[in-house]
């Protein structure tokens, strides 16, 4: 007899279907082994994070209908994406009673919070520097690519369109700017690069929710809401938690201070984007529990989106500026990495090109990326240039990326995750 559905929790939420499974397991013994901590999640986690998938970012929404459905602000021939990048940038104050939940926004994002803490922000940028490329391949190569055999997460692409021409490629690369700009030290500040990105993703990403949930295909008893809060919490934990799993693969060790820090970095960026703070994880237990709780509670349903997303994200490394040979390097490359990174029932679902000995390449440097992470701990001076180095390394990448886009950052209408 089959296991009946938890009342509450939505048919893309298997995490108590999956319990006891050999693939649970398999995922418990890895976070074990890499992150040194069993997963044990609590019940009301794995409930609250089911019913997430219901909820969306209620002000954030309230703002998309206000700008994007205000005919007062038409009739005062106000463009909504240049008052609404404006008042960014200049601050609340300049609003008036015309858009006061976009009013409402910005003053939560410009009230800071009491339990940010400014050191441990700088201590998670420099952790984050000291790994320099390694955690763009993590975070690319492993948590993006990966993420897409759960259809369900993939779903807003596809029907916004976001699947075709050069939309990969333009993709990424402002995924990876936008990672670049909150991980720079003082990126979160008010007024500063990542500050602005991560409030002007929150109003985009209630716009396309706005547009989805009025799309006659859009079903939502079965993949709960457009960007609702559980795929960005989800989101929130894959760009800290699960980039630093794939780093540990790599070799790099972290103290609970380091991921602390991390984690906290982008518990702030959550509390920007009008993500539930309260639900992600702020330390090494915690972490851990909610990688188990994505890992066992998605489902492995990759359709020919999903499938499609993933060969895109790929080839859009054929399309970085420079020579031929260079841009098949970079692609063998990362193919290299993600063969090392994705298991190998999730290649094959989302049918991943196989490459057995490219995928010994991060192996190799294994030994190198250890070395380099025990002398970061014993000289000051050595970790203080690694960090350069390594951001340096990031830098070049970002750049590279934003020299060959065709859409600029500005321009977009809509942006997902």
């Amino acid at each position: 007899m089959s296991e009946q559905p938890h009342p509450q929790h939505p048919p893309r939420f298997v995490y108590l279907a999956e319990q006891g499974r050999g693939r649970s397991r398999k995922i418990a013994w890895g976070l074990k082994l890499l992150m040194g901590k069993k997963p044990n999640p609590p019940a009301e986690l794995t409930d609250a994070v089911a019913a997430s998938y219901y909820r969306s970012d209620e002000l954030g929404d309230a703002v998309a209908a206000e700008l994007f459905a205000n005919p007062e602000l038409r009739a005062a021939g106000i463009h909504p994406q240049q008052l609404l990048k404006k008042a960014i940038h200049d601050g609340s104050h300049i609003l008036d009673d015309r858009t006061p939940a976009l009013k409402a926004l910005l003053q939560q994002a410009e009230q800071t919070p009491d339990w940010l803490d400014a050191d441990k922000l700088s201590h998670a940028c420099a952790v984050i520097h000291r790994c320099g490329r390694f955690a763009m391949y993590a975070l690319g190569d492993f948590s993006l690519l990966g993420g897409y055999a759960n259809s369900d997460i993939s779903k807003p692409l596809a029907f916004t369109g976001a699947l075709s021409g050069n939309s990969s490629f333009d993709r990424v690369s402002e995924t990876t700017s936008f990672w670049f700009d909150v991980t720079t030290p003082g990126g979160l500040e008010r007024g500063a690069p990542g500050y602005s990105a991560a409030v002007h993703v929150r109003v985009m990403h209630a716009l396309v929710r706005r547009r989805l949930l009025q799309h006659p295909d859009w079903n939502s008893d079965e993949w709960g809401l457009p960007i609702n809060q559980g795929d960005a919490l989800a989101t929130n934990v894959a760009f800290s938690m699960m980039m630093m799993t794939g780093l540990s693969m790599l070799g790099w060790r972290f103290s609970n201070r380091d991921l602390e820090a991390v984690l906290h970095l982008w518990r702030y960026v959550a509390y920007l984007m009008g993500d539930d703070i309260e639900l992600l994880p702020q330390n090494r237990q915690q972490g851990v529990d909610w990688l188990y709780i994505i890992a066992t509670g998605s489902r492995v349903n990759p359709d020919a989106d999903s499938r499609q997303l993933a060969a895109s994200y790929l080839e859009s490394f054929r399309q970085v500026p420079g020579s031929r040979f260079y841009q098949h390097f970079v692609y063998w490359f990362h193919r290299s990495y993600a063969t090392f990174f994705i298991p190998s029932d999730i290649r094959r679902a989302l049918d991943l090109p196989r490459t057995p000995l490219l995928g010994l390449l991060p192996l190799l440097q294994f030994p190198f990326l250890r070395l380099a992470d025990m002398l970061a701990r014993v000289s000051p001076r050595f970790d203080r240039w690694l960090q350069q180095f390594g951001r340096k390394g990031q830098a070049y990448i970002v750049n590279s990326r934003l020299q060959g886009r065709t859409v600029s950052f500005a321009d977009k209408k809509t942006l997902t995750r």
